[in-house]
Formats: C-alpha cells, structure tokens, sequence
C-alpha cells in the first residue's frame, strides 16, 4: 500500500510542477530540465569506471564536494557524474569542471531501470539523505554498491515513521551508511540496521568551510565598503532577521551592514531597499559612497564576504529552518539565528558553547548583540573559539574517501 501511494505521489509532484511552470521560475526549470535529459545522457554515456553522486540541492553538493574532489584526486581514472534533484542545486552547479551534471530522472521505476542501465555506475553515493525508492531497488538488482554519506537521521523522519517502513527496508539495504554524530548511529541500531554497515564519519562540511577559508575571493568592493568600520553581516536574510537589527543600527552608526537577501530577484531587492531604515546601495551598483547598507544582490559571494564580517545573523530560523552556518562559523564571526535550528546539530553544538545565540520573536537576543558590538574583547574571544571549534571537526573527507575506496578496488 505505502508503495502504490510512493508511486503515485510521484506522478502527482509531476503533473503539478508542469501545471504551475507557466508562474513559477523554479517550478518551470525543474520540469524543462529534464525535457532533454535522456537525449543529454545518450551524449555522453557509456563511460567506464563511473561513481555516481546525488545531492538533493547545492547545500548537499557542498557537502558532499570536498568527498568528490578527494576521491577524484586520490583515482584520477574515475569518472563523476552527479545528479540534482533541485533547479537550485544543478543551475548554480551545472558546470562543475570535475563532473557530469544532470537532473535526476523523476523516480519511476521506467526512469530508475534506464538511468542505471545509462550510466552504469561501479559505485552509487547519496549526499546526506534523499532516498528514492526505484533507484534504490535497480541499484540493489543490479549489485551495484550504494552508499549514503553525511547522514544525519532523526526519529521523526518519515523513514522511521509507520508509513516509512518501505523506504526504511530499503536504506537497510545499502552497503555502508555513513553519518555525522553517534546519535544517528544509536537510532539505526534501534531499527535493527547492521552494525558492520554504519560508519561514524562526521560533516564534511566542516572540511568544506575550512577550504573556503582558505581559497576565500578577495572582494574589492566589500573591501572599500566596510573601510575601517566594524561590519555585520546578515546571510540568506529574511524581513525577521531585517528586524532584529534595525535597532543596533541606529544606535551604533560607526558600524556597516551588509544584507544578503535568501531573494536576489530585482523586485524583491528593491522591495528591500524600501524597508531598510537607512539609504543602502546594491552590490553591483557600489562604486563608492557614505552607505551604511549594501546590498548583496548576487549569488556565489557570500562565504568569502564572511572574511570582513564582525558578527553574523543567519537566516532561516523563523522560517523553514537555519541557512549555512558554518561558513560565517569558519571566519569566526559570532552567530545569531532563528529558533527553527532543531535539525542541525552542528547549531545545539554552537549554542552550547555560546558561540551561537538565538533570536525569537520576543527580541531576547537584542541585548546580547548590542554587547558584541560593543565588547571588540569579547568579540574576538568568541571568534578565536569559533575558528578551533571548525577546526577540531575537521576530518571527515577522509574517513569518507577512505571508506568508499573499498568498493572501487
């Protein structure tokens, strides 16, 4: 039963995407994607010695991209191809130099028979989680190795639900399952997982923060922006985290903002322009000026802007749940968040160690950002603390790497 309803959920995600593409980007790009894809496919396959990764979205890819550059590195004869189900992930990453990129094939069992006998993989990776059932099922009948890395796994996901026991039996069958905390390890166990298949790894994310550290783009007009003045800067901004800082930024003039909007469409930015309690300028039209506000309005320069920030408030939180926050994490700028931060235990972690605050509704957290923009001592206390927290998580790639080695022996 629960199979049938799978299946026909599919169709169903089908035919509404294709209804609402006429009104809607995203909706329109995931279907016109994959208009061509077996066309695009036959292209370029067969290929020999084949690993295939699948990453839900761009924040999937990154995770699961230190892994990729790693194993391609360490067996330069292999050849990548990675699937997106997301138009986020693939337009942003369609032109990754180190691999094939392409839409997944929605998860028919027509679709799944036919991409694996395309792409032939010798080695199947999912990025953290994502799991359709047909491919899961071709992989397993064709005895392909399959593996899922980074995962993180909680009770009240729909896998460990009553109705999630057929893609549940499913995950089981997978050659290795390797998560990020020992909490996700404890609940396989629970469910009667193999211990031999699962592997405590960690994040790669935190290998992945580190290399954006280190190859960080210098920024000519952030550079000239922020001047000698203290900077905060609010990442993948909604209107709650606008909010939450409108009152430090009238009471403190000697510093600068920078807003990176989750939205970059004009519309929305000059919507954005409006509300701001002060005159702001747009990234790409700053030459240079008095402005206290720029407007980050294009994608890809985020996580080398962290490198001139002071504090960082993250969006997300008051939303669907926190953005990236182990980029800003990385540069050592203090955090602040939302309180829908519940499925990243990377953030319980910061919180813990007071390296994270969060915001809610009630402005609690007001006072406590008024005292890191006040306190420079204390700010880089927590700042050298943040920099060896991501250090110290740092690893991860190689226990992954070394483990998926295995099975391209």
């Amino acid at each position: 039963m629960a199979s049938l309803l799978y299946q026909f959920t599919i169709f169903l995600y089908w035919v509404a995407a294709k209804i609402i593409s006429p009104f809607n980007n995203k909706a329109k790009l995931f279907v016109e994607g994959r208009k061509n894809i077996w066309k695009e496919l036959g292209a370029t396959y067969p290929k020999k010695n084949v690993v295939w990764f699948h990453a839900a979205s761009l924040g999937e890819f990154e995770q699961g991209r230190p892994v990729m550059e790693e194993l391609k590195k360490r067996q330069p004869e292999i050849n990548l191809v990675v699937t997106f189900f997301s138009p986020s992930g693939y337009e942003e990453r369609k032109n990754y130099p180190l691999a094939d990129v392409f839409y997944l094939p929605l998860d028919t069992k027509r679709n799944a028979k036919r991409f694996i006998k395309t792409v032939n993989p010798k080695l199947a990776v999912f990025i953290r989680y994502e799991f359709w059932a047909n491919y899961l099922d071709q992989l397993y009948e064709n005895k392909i190795p399959s593996t899922v890395i980074a995962a993180q796994f909680r009770k009240n996901q729909f896998a460990f639900s009553f109705w999630g026991g057929f893609i549940r039996e499913r995950i089981k069958k997978l050659d290795a399952i390797m998560v990020q905390y020992k909490s996700a390890e404890t609940l396989l166990l629970a469910h009667n997982f193999a211990a031999s298949k699962i592997k405590v790894c960690g994040d790669s994310r935190f290998d992945r923060v580190l290399e954006t550290v280190n190859q960080a783009q210098k920024i000519s007009k952030i550079e000239q922006f922020k001047g000698d003045s203290p900077l905060v800067i609010l990442g993948s901004c909604y209107e709650a985290e606008e909010d939450f800082v409108k009152e430090a930024f009238s009471k403190y003039p000697a510093w600068k903002f920078i807003y990176a909007p989750h939205y970059v469409e004009e519309n929305y930015v000059d919507a954005l322009i409006k509300r701001l309690p002060a005159k702001a300028v747009k990234f790409t039209n700053y030459t240079s000026g008095d402005e206290r506000i720029l407007i980050l309005n294009t994608i890809g320069k985020l996580a080398s802007a962290y490198a001139y920030g002071d504090i960082a408030v993250i969006g997300g939180g008051f939303k669907d749940g926190i953005h990236n926050i182990l980029e800003a994490a990385a540069f050592g700028l203090p955090l602040f968040f939302g309180p829908k931060h519940k499925s990243f235990p990377e953030a319980q972690a910061l919180l813990d160690e007071s390296l994270a605050f969060e915001m809610d509704k009630n402005g609690n957290a007001k006072k406590t950002l008024e005292e890191f923009i006040i306190n420079k001592t204390l700010r880089d206390e927590k700042s050298n603390k943040l920099k060896s927290f991501v250090e110290n998580h740092a690893g991860a790639t190689t226990c992954i790497v070394t483990n998926l080695e295995k099975y391209l022996s």
